[in-house]
């Protein structure tokens, strides 16, 4: 069920609420709805039984408020044995996620992709606790244990996969951002890594990463393994707050709930070399690796640094991060300001330079903000092809094919036929730079 919670005892039917009596919900010594709505988005994380886990705005007003929240779900389900899936007032919107033995719940003033956040917070939780271990500890003691012992320390991940929602176009689309490099310094990253973990023949090792800036720079796998985008966004997290990688390798079981729910692996995480904003990530089913892999590290980083005509060029663009330049599709490309690609098939996304008007963090944020509402569209509008959109400040075209979306912002003087003009011929552009800003193909070992 979805819909506007109404107040039980006014002729409503089970499950429904009027959205005048918000703000009666909660006494006034605890909060009101007002000091909600000055806040973009409050997230809470409780337990079937009631039991209060995990918050965003850290205040025990804000506490009993999600409490209350609590009361409305189990109301609605012992009045009819349905589920409270959002309640939504003018400016106020509320959206539940059950996943047994948890209820989470969001509180946001903008309505756009509230399920898919909390289904990043589940996800995020099963990564500390796995799936087994989380239903396996409410079945042992009970609905109302205390989850915050065993997610002590994790606030920080939690925190931040909310967060990436205001600014990361990447998570929005559900998809992973390549990092910006050459075609020969990635395929020669990448053959360095597979090669050396073949030399070595370790037990048990699936996957070999190294991000940058949030982001994908190579990926090597064991024979046909593969990973879902999703889990990568998880290691990016990981990796983008844990300050103690860049200085001296880490070792950490972590549990991928797209590539088994039920289990962990075990990942080492380490600079690809000394000072640099590249991470290696070697992931491996053996807890007792860590020596073994420390050793693979140190021979990749020499293997790479022995080849001077190569290593510079990947160590230049880790430090410098050339995004795409919308100038590359030619005459007419002062008209574009801002893109999102998306390849449907590899789910890699690339997005375009900041360039005027779109100058600031606010700027960038509309821009966000902006995608957030047209994917929307794309899901909950099924056979969307095309969108164009005049707005007061811009122009918007969406393009979605079977294997690819566009998103264009464009000058708000760009008529229809020309923001198609403009559309083929970035996306000409693309193919023509698709060795640097995608990864084609992955190499197994």
């Amino acid at each position: 069920m979805s819909g506007f919670l109404a107040p039980p005892g006014f002729g409503s039917a089970p499950g429904e609420a009027s959205t005048s009596d918000l703000p009666g919900l909660v006494e006034p010594h605890n909060i009101s709805i007002q000091q909600l709505t000055t806040r973009t988005k409050s997230l809470c994380s409780p337990s079937t039984g009631g039991r209060f886990m995990y918050h965003v705005v850290r205040r025990s007003s804000y506490a009993l408020f999600f409490a209350l929240i609590g009361i409305f779900v189990n109301r609605v389900r012992h009045w009819s044995g349905d589920m409270l899936h959002s309640i939504s007032s003018r400016n106020l919107h509320a959206h539940f996620l059950f996943r047994k033995p948890l209820i989470l719940c969001i509180v946001s003033k903008r309505r756009e992709q509230l399920a898919a956040q909390l289904d990043v917070l589940f996800d995020q939780i099963v990564s500390t606790i796995s799936r087994k271990q989380l239903e396996g500890v409410y079945e042992k003691r009970g609905d109302n244990y205390d989850l915050r012992r065993l997610l002590q320390g994790t606030d920080k991940y939690m925190d931040s996969c909310l967060e990436s929602w205001q600014t990361d176009l990447s998570q929005i689309s559900c998809a992973i951002r390549v990092f910006p490099l050459p075609a020969p310094e990635r395929d020669f990253l990448s053959t360095t890594i597979a090669t050396t973990i073949t030399a070595a023949a370790p037990e048990g090792v699936l996957f070999g990463i190294v991000l940058a800036h949030r982001q994908l720079v190579s990926m090597v796998r064991y024979k046909k393994y593969t990973i879902n985008p999703k889990d990568l966004h998880i290691l990016i997290n990981f990796v983008s707050n844990n300050s103690t990688i860049s200085v001296c390798p880490i070792w950490t079981p972590i549990c991928l709930p797209y590539f088994n729910d039920n289990g962990f692996l075990h990942a080492y995480i380490s600079s690809l070399w000394e000072g640099s904003a590249a991470y290696l990530l070697l992931l491996s089913v053996d807890r007792n690796a860590f020596n073994t892999l420390n050793t693979i590290k140190e021979g990749i980083t020499e293997k790479l640094k022995a080849n001077t005509k190569l290593f510079p060029g990947i160590e230049s663009a880790i430090n410098t991060q050339q995004m795409f330049q919308i100038s590359n599709i030619g005459a007419g490309s002062d008209a574009m300001w801002n893109f999102l690609y998306k390849n449907r098939s590899s789910q890699q996304v690339c997005l375009s330079a900041l360039r005027p008007p779109i100058a600031n963090d606010e700027e960038r944020q509309h821009i966000v903000r902006t995608v957030g509402r047209l994917y929307g569209v794309l899901k909950s509008v099924e056979g969307t092809r095309v969108i164009y959109m005049r707005r007061k400040r811009d122009v918007l075209l969406v393009r979605a094919e079977n294997s690819y979306d566009l998103q264009c912002v464009l000058s708000p003087f760009c008529t229809p036929a020309n923001a198609w003009i403009l559309g083929d011929k970035l996306l000409k552009a693309l193919k023509t730079h698709e060795g640097k800003h995608f990864i084609t193909h992955t190499l197994s070992f």
